[in-house]
């Protein structure tokens, strides 16, 4: 029993980079966030290999979520300073985001039937 939460594989995702710029789908002016979403193994709570990553951009102003190139994911990951454009996104996708409690608004694991945090049931 003492083992059960010592290491585990679970979701992630890191922001990589919050700004301004031309939105690539409807090419408005606005804010957005390049998100990298992950699959990780950890040990004590320390992550230690990371795989299955995938790349979004989150859009302020028509509230899509698209997928981009994995080659400029990494150049964002890198800190690369990157322009996005229409020929980088992959696909539309809202997939990768974990379900939001409805109570309490905390983000919760699909698998989960009662949240967390607040303790309401979810469906």
């Amino acid at each position: 029993m003492f083992f059960v939460g010592i290491f585990g594989v679970q979701p992630g995702q890191k922001v990589l980079y919050e700004g301004s710029g031309v939105c690539p789908s409807c090419e408005a002016f606005d804010r957005h966030k390049v998100i990298q979403a992950y699959t990780y193994f950890h040990f004590f709570f320390i992550p230690l290999w990371k795989w299955n990553k995938h790349y979004f951009v989150e859009t302020r102003c028509c509230r899509h979520t698209l997928e981009i190139d994995p080659a400029i994911g990494e150049r964002y990951a890198r800190g690369e300073a990157v322009q996005l454009k229409p020929e980088h996104i992959v696909r539309r996708t809202d997939s990768y985001r974990e379900p939001i409690c409805p109570s309490c608004g905390a983000r919760v694991r699909s698998d989960f039937q009662f949240c967390p945090h607040c303790g309401t049931q979810l469906s």
